[in-house]
């Protein structure tokens, strides 16, 4: 099998989600929904155009690049191999931590200061609820 018979088989494997263009779908997606919230809260046309264009803007460099850098085809959601797997879990382990200490943190500071506390909590037990029941799934499973 040549490369780019594999390639294609490797496309035709993962179905329309190995497209770049998908990427790019999914951005223009999520940059309309915070364009959207951005212009319900009260900002401008312009504010919200930069919402979008952050958002597309960086799936469409991701969707470029994907096939020429191992980097962005991590970032893009598109594994190249165990050990880049592996990275990607440890960067995911470690951006959790750090976003229940955060959260925590951030609990106990507004708690101290008389501030509103509700949504650190929320967050904090969204992240601890989250990661209990991933163990509980994940167990169970294995």
């Amino acid at each position: 099998m040549t490369s780019t018979q594999l390639e294609r088989s490797e496309v035709t494997n993962k179905g329309i989600f190995a497209t770049w263009w998908w990427l790019v779908l999914v951005g223009v997606v999520v940059g309309g929904v915070m364009g959207a919230a951005q212009l319900l809260g009260g900002g401008s046309p312009a504010q919200a155009l930069i919402d979008v264009a952050i958002v597309t803007g960086y799936t469409a460099v991701l969707a470029a690049f994907r096939s020429r850098s191992e980097t962005a085809s991590i970032l893009s959601g598109d594994s190249v191999d165990e050990r880049w797997q592996s990275i990607n879990l440890h960067a995911l382990a470690a951006a959790g931590l750090i976003a229940a200490f955060v959260a925590l943190g951030g609990f106990v500071v507004a708690q101290a200061t008389g501030r509103d506390w509700s949504g650190f909590a929320i967050m904090a037990g969204t992240i601890g609820i989250a990661y209990i029941g991933g163990v509980i799934w994940y167990r169970w499973r294995s």
